[in-house]
């Protein structure tokens, strides 16, 4: 290979390298770390102790992406199975209103570094109205949890939740790829 042309490869490899995104921080949270998205346009919305919301518009009108993590007290169980019945019960309590219509709710166990976690699915409808008409509103609700017993302390969990609200015509095929991803990133840390 000519140097001109090995220059021209180091310079095209190294551009590609710079123009990478780099990973940000872990958050910390009480025995647990998630990694934050990291493109620019995630804003933080809502943060304490035990929680922090992050969200982004998406590329669409009423369009909006969100990434939550919230420390929960989870109780004693005996089994997975048992794990996986209080997250369902606790997700269908939640959305039991009249604000929501819910089309799917599918928990079931998740291994994830070692420890017996519940990774949820949910697809459901939101009324609401919009602002200056009294015109209800049907926006489109998808969203991936994955809630975690800590190793060392299995009443301590963490909720995490990827979520896309959308109306119907701008749904994305990608979300649910998008999703196991972003969720994926909790880890454990000593408490």
């Amino acid at each position: 290979m000519k140097p001109a042309c090995i220059a021209w490869v180091l310079c095209a490899l190294l551009g590609a390298c710079a123009s990478q995104p780099k990973e940000p921080p872990k958050i910390l949270m009480q025995g647990f770390a998630i990694v934050p998205p990291a493109e620019k346009e995630w804003v933080v919305a809502n943060r304490t102790a035990t929680v922090i919301v992050l969200g982004k518009a998406g590329r669409f009108s009423g369009q909006t992406l969100t990434l939550s993590a919230a420390i929960v007290e989870l109780p004693p169980v005996a089994s997975p199975a048992e794990l996986v019945r209080h997250v369902e019960s606790m997700q269908r309590k939640r959305l039991d209103s009249p604000r929501y219509k819910l089309f799917t709710l599918e928990a079931s166990e998740y291994a994830l570094k070692g420890q017996t976690c519940v990774i949820s699915r949910i697809e459901m409808a939101e009324r609401t109205t919009t602002a200056g008409t009294a015109s209800p509103v049907n926006m489109r609700v998808e969203s991936l949890t994955l809630i975690c017993p800590h190793p060392d302390k299995p009443s301590r969990g963490m909720d995490m939740t990827y979520a896309h609200r959308h109306f119907p015509e701008d749904a994305d095929a990608n979300f649910w790829q998008e999703a196991a991803v972003r969720v994926q990133s909790l880890a454990f840390e000593p408490l």
